[in-house]
């Protein structure tokens, strides 16, 4: 509360009386955010987190589905979830030089080249809470009954399995849009040296350096990135804890 009491509050006003309700309340902190660009940097977070999301919803319950499903009848599936998912285990200090170098000489130090990141690192923790939902939650017997109407593993997926993956879906989405949203390590390693293709999180870094004795607008750049995902979360709240702790039982 305090950060959006600050937001319509001036400088002054927030030095003398910081945890006081507004009085008067400005919209000038807006106005400056809007008049400094912030709308760009707003689409570009938009942009980089809606395409993330979507490509890790579209292919990682599918790969999850056939790893699921053939575990336990061929060694070779073991093998690859099991290489997949070491990712996890891996701290992002460790490679997070290597990687920088590797995107800036391949001209990936770019909006796509972040995105290419962000599928990468989603990969390992989107893939282990979905095969652990599906061989919890979704029986064997829905492929044979499906089987035996005549579906082939497309129709199956597509029909029966997927809509069944509705609690997950929720959950991974919500995990990784605001790992995507907030996410200021990776923006600030690839994109920070292009001003025009900075996210939201970098511009409130280098906005808050800039205005460093001038909080208010700090505090309204704070709470434009805090309301898009806070409004996400609240839509899928309800299958958020049902996915989570049916789709982390391995």
């Amino acid at each position: 509360m305090v950060t959006v009491f600050s937001s319509f509050k001036k400088t002054k006003d927030i030095m003398n009386h910081f945890f006081a309700f507004p009085n008067p309340i400005t919209l000038d902190n807006y106005k400056r955010l809007l008049a400094d660009g912030v709308g760009g940097y707003f689409w570009n977070s938009t942009v980089i987190t809606v395409l993330s999301v979507l490509v890790v919803m579209l292919f990682i319950p599918a790969a999850a589905y056939s790893i699921a499903r053939n575990m336990s009848r061929r060694k070779a599936f073991n093998i690859m979830y099991s290489l997949l998912i070491l990712g996890i285990f891996v701290p992002f200090q460790v490679i997070m030089i290597p990687i920088t170098v590797m995107m800036s000489k391949l001209g990936l130090a770019n909006m796509w080249g972040l995105i290419i990141l962000y599928l990468t690192y989603a990969i390992p923790q989107t893939l282990f809470l979905y095969v652990g939902y599906i061989k919890l939650s979704v029986p064997d017997s829905l492929d044979e009954a499906a089987e035996i109407d005549g579906a082939d593993k497309l129709t199956t997926y597509r029909k029966i399995i997927f809509p069944m993956l509705k609690p997950m879906h929720a959950t991974t989405l919500i995990i990784n849009a605001l790992w995507f949203w907030n996410d200021f390590m990776l923006p600030l390693l690839i994109l920070n040296k292009d001003s025009s293709m900075w996210t939201l999180p970098l511009f409130q870094y280098n906005y808050s350096g800039q205005y460093f004795n001038d909080y208010g607008p700090s505090f309204a750049s704070y709470i434009v990135g805090i309301i898009t995902i806070t409004i996400v979360y609240l839509i899928f709240q309800k299958h958020i804890i049902a996915g989570m702790s049916n789709g982390a039982v391995k």
